[in-house]
């Protein structure tokens, strides 16, 4: 995945509205928030099917509120624990904000099937094994 080449910052109302969804990151940057000391604030989501052993695909990620180090609800749209009042990311300044919400755009112009490609990043033992340390499998 890369930028488009009419990317940028927005902080449109359409743009902060898109923060109502938690945004999925790569293992690495899941990782580098857990090193900056924010893993208290994610959680758990998943792709339902077509992972590495035909189960879903694990994933961590920002977590909706009331959702820390807790599995995701079926559709978290709660909003997210990085938005701040003013409804823009306080990951963003941090260098930390996920690929998704670096790359989901209004106006139509988010790639498509982001959601799908994200979610393949973390289709490996290793990205599962991040994944699980956080919530484990309850079954």
């Amino acid at each position: 995945m890369s930028l488009p080449e009419d990317w940028m910052t927005c902080t449109c109302p359409e743009c902060k509205k898109m923060c109502e969804h938690p945004c999925w990151p790569t293992p690495q940057e899941a990782q580098a928030l857990m090193d900056a000391g924010l893993g208290h604030r994610l959680m758990r989501d998943y792709w339902v099917g077509g992972g590495h052993d035909d189960g879903d695909i694990h994933l961590v990620c920002p977590a909706t509120p009331g959702y820390e180090q807790k599995m995701a609800q079926f559709f978290p749209s709660d909003g997210c624990t990085f938005q701040r009042t003013d409804g823009l990311c306080e990951l963003h300044d941090l260098g930390l904000k996920p690929i998704e919400g670096r790359l989901a755009l209004c106006g139509e112009r988010t790639p498509k099937d982001m959601h799908f490609e994200v979610a393949q990043l973390w289709n490996n033992p290793e990205a599962q094994e991040l994944a699980l340390a956080l919530v484990p499998l309850e079954y």
